[in-house]
């Protein structure tokens, strides 16, 4: 991966000349279709081993160009049939469900120039085999070598970063056009994997095939590199490790050579390098080499012990658990279906047809046993089946008979209030510190009257550990609280039949820097915290080694930065950004300090209109460290709007 803004330079056109070329370049390309006879001649007869060396002697060697002259070459070797570039990171091909890109990128106007953070910006140059792996300076062959390199978004590849292939599970973070970074479900590994869509899987595995013939003399030194011991086994033969090498022949399989690599290999090889990818002329030299791949059979038998329990909180989760199938044939995974409607309305998943994570459903590996579906709806029956299954992609095989399939429901909790607040379930939304001093927070669920929710400016002396000696505040809801609902207090206002009162002490905020919890319970004694804001000019959560005083406080154990509590450098602080969407969107919005106003003077409280539903729109600029979007949730950007996730995108719903 290369990230922009780099030291490499940039090419920029300064003449038409370029244009000149390129058209030269183009009516070159176009006379020229075929391998050259002959050309690989010396491989007749072989497998194995001795066929990749004899194919590495045919394609060593090649005409090297500089990494900065990729801008050039990709004019030519990865233009679509409309002219824009071929981004396999982003393009969803035509003739394919939702067959139109959601962006496009046209050549030289659209390259990359500096890190904008979001999708559809611009494109850099992607080495599909990381260059960290092989360690190369960028004199050396394999760093331009263009059949791994293609032209890519800048956020998609920034996002892959040097994490190998592989089958995603949980997705922490989905691009535009369904490519997945995640948790890894092929057998044999369990780290962190990034899935392209299916359309170029093959293009993708080819390229991992040429690499390691080409680069045959040396490969097998660059297993202790960084992050290359996740697929190499430190040999020239077989190169990568088992999972890896079952995982790309599958995807040779399921995903044949397209047009597209065939105009690629022809022009790499008339026009630049003069080398070819033999696996693109000849798909079947895979199998001769590494083995074919191998198509498992069903499972023998469906796995045992489905139930669902209660998560937590049990009014938003369920905790489903099972036990592993037994038999002759194993299953590589399970998919877990379900349904808000019945057992009947789960339909059975078709043998050659996986099926995605999202909402309801879910693919886990074998020997987990165990997941949980987080963000339900409460009061809610939901239905579950689980099917074992073998292989992946176009091979997967589902075990659905003989019936009965293993099922089990549950009906989530009731989301009342009182007693099953927990942190997260309001937000602090303003702070301010500058007569009057005041503080407003937002219910996410509803408070039934009675609740008690306490506030005070004591901090934490360690992460586990209260201060005293401070003040709180006390609101007790005088009525049923609505999910939404805003509620405000100010340093001298006539509080008499708002639900607030003064607690012990004296609650006021310090411009020098202070912090405000929200909690239930008795401070110290067995309290539930909700949130927690610390604030003021230079103002940060403690370390380990530093002294608390009234005006700063360590972040406790039980509240987690950007999630439920947050650090907002300023005296004055008010949340200034959407107000209607989901509990999490909402929720990590608000935990996020870019999207809130602040001052050193006194601002006004904001006329606030919050709306918790199920659909959030980000119609504005805005910024979030992790967010969740869970089932039966939808999250969309308007145009022209930037949604930067700075940490972890985890979706559940497959939106």
């Amino acid at each position: 991966m290369d990230l922009p803004g780099s030291t490499f330079g940039r090419f920029r056109p300064t003449s038409h000349k370029l244009y000149l070329l390129i058209f030269c370049m183009f009516l070159f390309r176009t006379g020229v279709s075929q391998i050259p006879p002959g050309y690989y001649n010396q491989a007749a007869g072989l497998s194995g081993a001795a066929l990749k060396t004899a194919l590495h002697k045919i394609i060593r060697g090649h005409t090297r160009y500089s990494y900065d002259y990729l801008w050039t070459s990709f004019v030519t070797t990865d233009d679509k049939p409309n002219g824009k570039v071929w981004d396999i990171y982003s393009d969803i091909p035509d003739g394919t469900p939702n067959g139109n890109p959601p962006y496009v990128f046209t050549f030289i106007t659209n390259q990359c120039a500096t890190t904008p953070g979001y999708e559809g910006a611009c494109y850099n140059r992607e080495h599909s085999f990381p260059k960290s792996w092989f360690g190369a300076v960028l004199s050396d062959t394999m760093y331009s070598d263009m059949f791994h390199l293609y032209p890519t978004d800048s956020k998609v590849n920034s996002m892959r970063n040097n994490n190998p292939y592989g089958q995603v599970g949980t997705a922490s973070w989905t691009s535009m056009n369904g490519s997945k970074l995640g948790t890894c479900i092929t057998p044999g590994y369990t780290g962190t994997v990034f899935e392209p869509r299916d359309d170029f899987k093959g293009d993708i595995a080819r390229s991992y095939f040429y690499m390691a013939t080409r680069y045959e003399s040396c490969i097998a030194s660059w297993q202790t590199n960084t992050g290359a011991d996740a697929v190499l086994d430190g040999t020239s033969y077989p190169c990568y490790d088992q999972w890896f090498i079952d995982l790309l022949l599958a995807w040779n399989v399921a995903d044949p050579v397209s047009q597209k690599e065939i105009d690629r290999n022809n022009e790499i090889y008339t026009t630049y390098q003069h080398n070819r990818n033999p696996y693109i002329d000849h798909p079947e030299y895979v199998g001769v080499v590494w083995g074919p791949v191998v198509i498992k059979a069903e499972p023998t038998s469906h796995p045992t012990n489905f139930t669902a329990v209660a998560g937590s909180p049990a009014y938003s989760a369920i905790a489903l658990s099972w036990t592993d199938a037994i038999g002759t044939v194993l299953p590589d995974g399970y998919l877990i279906k379900g349904s808000t409607v019945s057992f009947a309305a789960i339909t059975d998943p078709v043998d050659g047809t996986a099926v995605a994570d999202g909402g309801l459903n879910k693919n886990v590996g074998t020997g987990v046993q165990t997941y949980s579906f987080t963000g339900l709806n409460a009061s809610t029956a939901y239905y579950f089946k689980i099917y074992s299954y073998t292989n992946t992609g176009l091979n997967i095989n589902y075990k659905t008979l003989p019936l009965p399939i293993q099922s089990a429901s549950l009906v989530t909790g009731a989301n009342t209030g009182t007693g099953t607040l927990q942190a997260g379930d309001i937000a602090i939304i303003e702070v301010n510190s500058t007569d009057p001093d005041r503080v407003s927070f937002v219910a996410f669920k509803q408070i039934d009257a009675g609740t008690v929710i306490n506030f005070t400016d004591n901090g934490y002396s360690d992460v586990n550990t209260v201060r005293t000696g401070e003040g709180f505040l006390i609101y007790t809801a005088p009525s049923t609280i609505a999910a939404g609902t805003v509620v405000s207090w100010y340093s001298g206002m006539t509080m008499a039949g708002t639900g607030w009162s003064a607690g012990s002490g004296s609650f006021s905020l310090s411009t020098n820097g202070d912090q405000v919890f929200a909690f239930l319970g008795t401070w110290g004694g067995g309290h539930t915290l909700l949130y927690g804001v610390n604030t003021g000019t230079n103002s940060a959560w403690l370390i380990t080694g530093a002294t608390a005083t009234s005006n700063t406080s360590f972040l406790p154990a039980v509240l987690t930065d950007h999630v439920n509590a947050l650090v907002l450098q300023a005296n004055n602080c008010n949340y200034n950004l959407i107000t209607g969407g989901t509990t999490n969107a909402l929720g990590s919005l608000i935990a996020y300090p870019s999207n809130w106003a602040t001052s050193s003077s006194n601002i006004p409280t904001p006329s606030w209109n919050f709306s918790v539903n199920t659909i959030t729109t980000i119609s504005q600029n805005a910024a979030v460290e992790d967010i969740l979007i869970g089932a039966g949730e939808t999250l969309t950007i308007s145009a022209t709007k930037h949604f930067i996730v700075n940490g972890t995108l985890t979706n559940i719903a497959g939106q």
